[in-house]
């Protein structure tokens, strides 16, 4: 017990706090990556401690590995491998680029962060691991003359050690006390021999006399000897029964009873917050593209962003906006230009978002916006998200009817489940059917409602202007399909009732002029209008996005406008 003692405060000391030695980065890496879920401990809580001998300023973030793996994939860095207190870190450099495509420490997804010439950050072993991260803070530089070590606290070491010393010192005294015990019962003084007073008659063989009923009798030479004759005694006369020796007893209780308390206090040890090894298990990391209380802040942050961009003529609107909704947000910045009217984004007042659990990158998500301007109406935007490096850009956007938005089912960690099987199957399916509608509106067989109101209705009105007797026009001809550059099917999420998933149709509109009148097909084809070559036959392309939803065994299209994209003459 004292070897085990001192083995004990020779590694954690009075402080109670175990590290190891520090080690240098390699020249050239850009971080250092510590998957916190390797360190084979519980209990406690490890601090990471890293310092520059240059006066670099340093960067230490905790994320989730799916995030840290993305933006680091290819990077030059230090990865630790392994950890064992007191002994010096395993390490390992991979080679790579000098840095990431963007800058580390702007990203949005870290869960906390510090910077500072030294830097440290503690975690639990006992809370869900993260991968934590160093790098250098300034755009450009990197972890030269970095040096990082790790220590973890180990308390109640020390009260444990000082219980074990108390403990050694009573042991050692019982211990001492026995053998002293029975040393001394081996060493005993030899008993003397004690002859008895007898009665004797007038001579020899005079018979026994007064002494008759004791076991022995004096011969005439004065020996004594045996006599064969023994008499039971009187029971009345008889000594009382010895007692035992109780001291021996009552000391082996009071040892088995210390005994026993102590192994008991120490085998409660385990519920205390006392560093203990621990047999990690690895997972692969897991995360939703949209966590929990992060969707406000995104719609808020998008709608702030739209509107500048608005403003200054579009600039940079790639960077929120992706295919196929930044088609239609360009031309309704150069109809509204056309028609000197200015365009906002609305303010979302409640924010709704959900996406399934991703290991890896690109990510997706939906979310739901209702505004105070338009409470009766709810916009549905799919998002997707290609790596950490990158920011989200919304895909898509349609409205639906508030009252219809469904309710997202999502588990403890914010995820909800994709759409169910078939799902799939029934947008590819409903996506053809929209086609044939809107381009000869027929949808007796369509297996989705909805497709005789709302934008689809709508754009078949104006498609009937078109080939009206008044329009003058000789011929109108239509051709429609799905959407294809992007994969809608990819990205659905189930809910309380059933699902949700988003679609949209691409039309073509080939407008024939008799050769005497002059094109005019009002400012809104004009606005979008591509060439200024003359002739009899206008095309002009068509946007037409909808919201497909899924309630029990019923499915429902529902589209609240249609967008035109492009014009061009032939």
């Amino acid at each position: 017990m004292a070897v085990l003692v001192i083995s004990a405060l020779s590694v954690v000391g009075t402080d109670e706090v175990t590290e190891t030695d520090a080690f240098k980065v390699k020249d050239g890496a850009y971080a250092v990556v510590l998957d916190e879920a390797i360190v084979p401990y519980s209990g406690t809580s490890v601090t990471v401690e890293a310092a520059n001998a240059d006066g670099k300023k340093l960067f230490v973030g905790t994320a989730n590995g799916v995030d840290t793996d993305s933006i680091l994939d290819g990077v030059a860095q230090e990865q630790i491998s392994n950890v064992e207190f007191p002994n010096t870190l395993e390490h390992r450099f991979i080679p790579g680029d000098a840095a990431p495509e963007a800058t580390l420490t702007d990203r949005d997804w870290w869960t906390s962060k510090d910077t500072g010439e030294k830097v440290a950050k503690t975690f639990d072993l006992d809370a869900d691991p993260q991968v934590l991260v160093i790098s250098a803070a300034d755009k450009g530089e990197n972890l030269d003359g970095t040096t990082v070590s790790l220590k973890m606290r180990v308390e109640g070491v020390l009260a444990l050690s000082l219980l074990g010393i108390a403990l050694g010192i009573i042991f050692a005294g019982f211990a001492a006390y026995f053998f002293l015990r029975w040393f001394n019962c081996r060493i005993r003084p030899e008993k003397k021999p004690v002859a008895r007073k007898t009665d004797r008659g007038a001579g020899p063989g005079a018979g026994l006399g007064a002494g008759a009923n004791a076991q022995d009798y004096t011969t005439g030479t004065g020996r004594v000897r045996s006599s064969r004759l023994v008499k039971n005694p009187d029971e009345a006369k008889a000594e009382p029964p010895r007692r035992r020796n109780t001291r021996g007893r009552r000391s082996l209780r009071s040892v088995t009873a210390l005994s026993l308390t102590t192994g008991m206090a120490l085998s409660g040890c385990s519920a205390l917050p006392v560093a203990q090894p621990h047999s990690p298990e690895i997972t692969p990391y897991e995360r939703t593209a949209m966590r929990p209380g992060e969707a406000g802040k995104f719609m808020t942050d998008y709608t702030e962003s739209l509107d500048k961009i608005l403003d200054d003529g579009g600039t940079d609107l790639e960077k929120i906006q992706g295919e196929p909704l930044i088609d239609r947000t360009r031309a309704q910045m150069q109809i509204a230009k056309k028609a000197k009217q200015k365009l906002r984004a609305p303010n979302f007042s409640e924010v709704v978002a959900g996406s399934p659990s991703f290991t890896e990158y690109p990510m997706w998500f939906y979310a739901f916006g209702t505004s105070d301007g338009d409470k009766k109406l709810t916009q549905v935007q799919l998002a997707t998200r290609e790596s950490a490096a990158a920011d989200p850009i919304v895909r898509t956007a349609s409205y639906i009817p508030t009252d219809q938005t469904p309710t997202l089912m999502a588990d403890g960690h914010g995820a909800v489940k994709p759409g169910p099987k078939g799902f799939d199957d029934e947008m590819t399916k409903t996506a053809d059917q929209v086609s044939k509608f809107l381009a000869d509106g027929k949808a007796d067989k369509a297996d989705a409602k909805g497709l005789k109101e709302g934008g689809f209705k709508d754009f078949r009105g104006y498609l009937g202007d078109l080939r009206g007797k008044d329009s003058g026009f000789d011929k109108v001809d239509i051709s429609c399909k799905p959407y294809e550059k992007l994969d809608f099917t990819s990205m659905t999420l189930s809910t309380e009732h059933g699902a949700i998933g988003m679609g949209e149709v691409r039309c073509t509109l080939t407008i024939k002029v008799p050769d005497d009148y002059s094109v005019d097909l009002g400012d809104t084809i004009e606005a979008v209008k591509t060439n200024d070559k003359d002739g009899n036959t206008v095309k002009v392309d068509t946007a037409h996005p909808y919201v497909l939803m899924k309630t029990k065994d019923e499915l429902s299209a529902v589209s609240t406008d249609w967008n035109v994209l492009s014009s061009h003459i032939e």
